[in-house]
């Protein structure tokens, strides 16, 4: 589907990126936009840390898996070749989803993920996170409700032309919503999902700005989460991204250590049609049994 690309001054796009501030997110468990929990130990007093990337990246590494899903739906005759590869059927992520429970893995959001890597902040012992690219309706007709079943936490990153625009297989602006109310944090994927290493520095910066602005806009809350399409980027789009507001970036390169000195290049790990409970074991080093 086509979209049309949106013009922004330069010095104007400048200055949207620049506005971004440091933000202290309260400790509160009670944090509705999945904020940084409470304190890492009982008894330990609060603290918080700055939503906002440090001058200084500090030398951290974490392990935290990042599962990459597309679509969970069933395959019918029409579903083109490549969508097939990309399409979990219901049942079977609902098999995945059960097996990490039993296994102890505990689902974590970007957010406690960001607090962990900026400032040392525990997370869950397992942590992983999972998450779903291009925004289709299934995340959440059918992958939100396993997860909501499960108590587990997920990211959608949504392609911001798209939302509401009038194709029946994206999200709309009241399932985001609902998506949110669910655990499911919101991250862009860009206003058109174009390769971005192919765009000039004003096309680069336009379109990652614009996609973080009308997420929060229409969702209330700071959106500076993103996945890039295609799983395209270098240094300079890596640079850019930063300068327009965002945080933390996904890849699809695989691995799972998350270097704190590369916020916005984390690694993912893709799940496929047939990667199935033992793919997803041999992915994360243990046994499907």
């Amino acid at each position: 589907m086509a979209t049309k690309t949106l013009s922004l001054p330069p010095r104007a796009a400048v200055a949207l990126a620049a506005a971004i501030g440091a933000i202290s997110c309260a400790t509160s468990a009670a944090d509705a936009t999945g904020g940084f929990g409470a304190a890492d130990r009982a008894g330990a007093p609060a603290r918080s840390c700055p939503l906002t990337l440090p001058s200084r990246l500090p030398d951290r590494k974490l392990v935290v898996p990042i599962l990459m899903y597309h679509r969970i739906n069933v395959v019918t005759p029409s579903t083109p070749t490549v969508s097939r590869r990309l399409t979990v059927s219901p049942a079977g992520f609902a098999r995945q989803m059960a097996w990490l429970k039993q296994r102890g893995f505990h689902t974590v959001t970007q957010a406690e993920l960001f607090a962990a890597l900026m400032c040392g902040r525990r997370l869950a012992p397992k942590p992983i996170m999972i998450t779903f690219d291009d925004g289709y309706q299934d995340v959440f007709f059918k992958a939100s409700l396993v997860l909501s079943r499960l108590g587990m936490r997920a990211t959608a990153y949504v392609i911001s032309g798209r939302i509401s625009a009038g194709d029946p297989s994206f999200l709309t602006w009241p399932l985001l919503h609902a998506l949110e109310r669910r655990g499911i944090e919101i991250g862009s994927h860009t206003v058109a999902h174009r390769d971005l290493t192919t765009l000039s520095d004003r096309e680069l910066l336009t379109d990652l700005v614009r996609s973080r602005r009308a997420l929060e806009r229409k969702l209330g809350h700071r959106v500076p989460w993103l996945a890039y399409p295609f799983g395209a980027y270098d240094e300079r789009v890596a640079r850019f991204a930063r300068r327009a507001g965002y945080l933390l970036a996904v890849t699809t390169r695989s691995g799972v250590l998350q270097p704190a000195r590369a916020p916005l290049e984390l690694r993912r790990l893709r799940v496929l049609d047939s990667t199935g409970v033992r793919g997803l074991a041999a992915m994360l080093g243990s046994s499907p049994g």
